[in-house]
């Protein structure tokens, strides 16, 4: 193999490994989350990483059957999560904005932990690529743990300051730092 087929494999088995880990933790915080609007946030968020799970094990497949970097599928942003409704249609389910416990914003900053480190890897992966498709694909990637952190920042300001909430910002500052 190719030393960038070889980094790509690499870099999809530690990603497969991570939206695991990142399904698991949302799909235990919608299991506990006390209000329909946290679950209904914890569900689309373990939805979305099982569908990247899924797409990152076809691609390592793909790759490892192929052995050619030629197989990595074209990006497009059909794929990018329409954060903006997932956070809406959360709210209108949503009974009382105040009623959350103290914990649950620290559950929420967890939460924007995981997406933050799965910016800082996926960007990181696009940097380390000499592939156009494999730098696309984890750029890709990127701009999807960005809009989850930015749904979760959003809904953590939502519940710290139901009343100063200025309304959705679709556009966080992420360096994945």
């Amino acid at each position: 193999m190719s030393d960038d087929l070889t980094l790509c494999v690499e870099i999809l088995e530690k990603a497969i490994a991570f939206e695991e880990e990142g399904m698991a933790f949302f799909q235990d915080r919608a299991e506990h989350a006390p209000t329909t609007f946290e679950r209904n946030l914890f569900n689309s968020l373990a939805k979305d990483e099982a569908g990247h799970k899924a797409h990152l094990v076809r691609m390592r497949e793909d790759l490892l059957r192929e052995r050619n970097l030629d197989v990595l599928p074209d990006v497009g942003d059909d794929h990018i999560a329409d954060v903006r409704r997932i956070f809406d249609t959360a709210l209108a389910a949503a009974h009382d904005p105040y009623d959350y416990l103290p914990e649950e914003l620290e559950i929420l900053k967890g939460a924007m932990e995981v997406e933050r480190r799965g910016f800082a890897m996926y960007d990181g992966a696009a940097a380390s690529v000499k592939s156009h498709k494999a730098h696309a694909i984890f750029a890709h990637l990127a701009a999807e743990e960005r809009n989850h952190y930015a749904l979760l920042k959003n809904t953590y300001d939502y519940l710290a300051d139901p009343e100063g909430f200025a309304g959705f910002d679709g556009n966080p500052m992420l360096d994945g730092g």
